[in-house]
Parts: C-alpha cells; structure tokens; sequence
C-alpha cells in the first residue's frame, strides 16, 4: 500500500473488505439498505463507516479463522503441509476442491523435490524422515524462506489473498443467511438474487482462499529446498 494510505495491505484486503460486505448485508436486511440508498456522503460519515466496517473485519476474522482455516482447510481438508510433502494422500474431497477452483497448488510437490524437503528438515530436526510432520516441516522450513527477499514478497502477497479470500468467504455466507432470511419474509426477487450471489461468492471465494493458502506453504517448500543444503555425510573413520 502506499504510505499515505492509513490502511495495510492486509487490513485492507482481509479485514476492511469482509466488513463492507457484512455491513452491506445488514443494512439490506435490517434498515432497507439505509446506508447504500443515501445520495450524499460527507467525509466524517464516510470515515466513521469505514472504521466501523475494518473493526467488524476484525471480529469475523476470529469465527473466519477457527471454521474456515483450522475447521475446514485443515480438518475437513487434508492440510496443505502433508498434502505438498506426500505425507497424506489426497481423497477425493481434496481432489475435488482442486479440479472445482483450479486450486493446482493444493496438490503433492514433484516426488524429487518433497523428497529433497524431507530429508532436509529431517536433517535440520535429527529425526528419522518417516517421523517428519507437516506442520513441523513448515515451521522449520518458514524462517528459511523468508529470509529471501523475493519468496518474503510473494509470502505477503498469497497472506494477503489468502486472508482476503477467507474472511470475505465467511462474510458472504453471514450474507447469504441475511438475505435468505429477508427473502423469505418479503419474496423479493432482488433479495432471493443477492442471496444467491452472496453463496456464490462464499463458495468461490473459499476455493481460492483454499488456492491461495496451499501457495503459501508451496513457496516456504520451494524456497527451503533451493535455499538449504543436506549436511555432509559423515566420514567413516
């Protein structure tokens, strides 16, 4: 972001973002879109809505967090750790999610490169290569990977989409139950579309953060395995 704009990047994409959306909804489904119908918006309105939507983005992140991040991708789905590193084999549920959101990152690294990864942090750990852990894996592999300046760029980047793509999923779908509700109680064709629109978009938007998040454990793979050497074997005496 710019250094005149008050906002990160990822305040910005993860946490301004989700709230508008939640905000949009609720004051379609409660005030009759008061705020969307004003035809004039002075600069204190305009601020005071905008703090109001990032601190509601930073509230939904906590519920967006914990269900969609730790519930679905890493329960519900195989995590993305072991599914680069070969240590789960993928179902059809993480298949599927790959082929429906083009999600090719969420798939097994090249078996010569994850093989590479695994000795080195089994290395790096002094633990057998059958006793490596995902999320070890990455945890020993992140600092490494972030010391290059060019993997740190593309890490803050998929962090922001990432972040983004998750917390805005999990605001639509409050989005979608709002106005699924309102639909039912006025039979409004508009409210039954932005209904709809708003599931699309939970849906979608799950699947990129899906995308985007397996990315972000591709490159701390990538870049560990480019960056670090196996240690010598040691001499016979």
């Amino acid at each position: 972001m710019k250094d005149w704009f008050p906002f990160t990047s990822y305040d910005f994409y993860a946490y301004l973002t989700a709230g508008m959306v939640t905000l949009a909804a609720v004051d379609r489904a409660f005030f009759d879109s008061m705020l969307a119908s004003q035809a004039s918006w002075t600069v204190v309105n305009g601020a005071f809505w905008t703090a109001i939507s990032y601190l509601i983005g930073q509230i939904l992140a906590i519920p967006s967090s914990t269900l969609l991040e730790h519930l679905l991708a890493r329960k519900w789905l195989r995590s993305p750790s072991r599914i680069l590193l070969g240590l789960d084999a993928p179902r059809w549920r993480e298949i599927c999610v790959r082929w429906a959101f083009g999600a090719r990152e969420y798939e097994p690294l090249p078996t010569a490169t994850r093989n590479s990864v695994l000795r080195k942090i089994a290395a790096a750990l002094s633990v057998p290569v059958a006793n490596v852990d995902g999320e070890v894996a990455f945890h020993c592999a992140f600092p490494h990977a972030r010391s290059v300046s060019d993997s740190a760029t593309r890490l803050d980047n998929f962090m922001n989409q990432y972040g983004m793509c998750r917390n805005v999923s999990f605001a639509s779908t409050i989005a979608a139950v709002l106005m699924t509700w309102r639909a039912a109680h006025t039979c409004d064709r508009l409210d039954w579309s932005l209904a709809i629109a708003a599931m699309i978009l939970a849906i979608g938007l799950f699947g990129r953060f899906v995308k985007f998040y397996a990315a972000y454990g591709r490159e701390v793979f990538r870049t560990y395995d480019k960056v670090v050497s196996l240690p010598p074997a040691p001499v016979a005496p």
